[in-house]
């Protein structure tokens, strides 16, 4: 009888520091975190978190830390300024974000139930080959992570993921590409016909060039389009003074072959 009251009691020591916080009168996160935003959200609205378990690693599985959690909280300045990076950085040249923007990249949307921010942040900080480096600030990652996620979090059920295969590697047989033989040594390119293009990032990445999310700086303001492409590429200085880009003399069939790329 003895034995069997000891190994009960050990049971029960066991369910009281591994177990769920039910066994222990537990009041959630606060028995481990200083609560806030109380009248707003719930501690799990905000960080997710399983909150029924004294299991950390089960407890804390998928957190959202609190400088990437400001998303949660309606008119965050921290949002909006990661809004403002968006739009000034161009990330919708290559990605869709708040429904907005192409796919020539993942689909930012689509993060906040695959991508923990961590791993968005990283993607910011080491980019992906063709991705430009902006070398952001540490506190504008935490602002274009916030805003992502907030915009995620909105449309996230609606969009998916498409499956695509980027071409990195020099094809052997598209050498002569127009894009690779007279822009690649200064520009790089994501396109849907040819995959990722160019060999180096001295000039601009030129993905979505064409579209409405590409930055407005041909001359006065203005979009870029053919026209204005071909201007350019005839005599830099004559769109912009102090432009350090030589002249591109190109035939007619490799222009269309180059407008077609992009």
């Amino acid at each position: 009888m003895g034995l069997r009251v000891s190994i009960l009691a050990i049971f029960l020591g066991l369910l009281w520091s591994t177990g769920p916080y039910f066994y222990k009168g537990h009041k959630g996160c606060s028995d481990c975190h200083i609560p806030h935003y109380e009248s707003e959200a719930s501690c799990v609205d905000c960080h997710r978190g399983n909150p029924g378990t004294g299991r950390t690693q089960i407890a804390h599985y998928q957190l959202i830390k609190g400088k990437y959690a400001c998303f949660t909280i309606l008119e965050s300045p921290v949002v909006k300024a990661g809004q403002r990076l968006i739009d000034t950085s161009g990330c919708r040249r290559c990605h869709e974000t708040g429904h907005q923007g192409n796919r020539m990249a993942s689909n930012l949307d689509a993060s906040f139930d695959e991508t923990l921010p961590e791993a968005l942040a990283d993607a910011i900080i080491n980019p992906a080959i063709f991705m430009p480096n902006f070398y952001f600030k540490e506190t504008d990652v935490t602002r274009l992570v916030n805003a992502i996620l907030d915009s995620s979090a909105v449309y996230a059920s609606t969009s998916s993921e498409i499956g695509r295969i980027i071409h990195f590697e020099e094809d052997i047989t598209d050498r002569d590409n127009t894009f690779n033989k007279n822009c690649g040594s200064c520009h790089r390119v994501l396109t849907q016909q040819l995959g990722g293009l160019g060999q180096s990032d001295i000039g601009p990445n030129l993905t979505g060039i064409f579209t409405e999310f590409y930055y407005k700086n041909f001359r006065d303001g203005n979009s870029w389009n053919s026209n204005r492409l071909k201007q350019w590429l005839k005599n830099p200085r004559d769109i912009r003074a102090n432009a350090q880009m030589l002249p591109i003399t190109l035939t007619e069939d490799e222009f269309r072959h180059l407008i077609h790329t992009f």
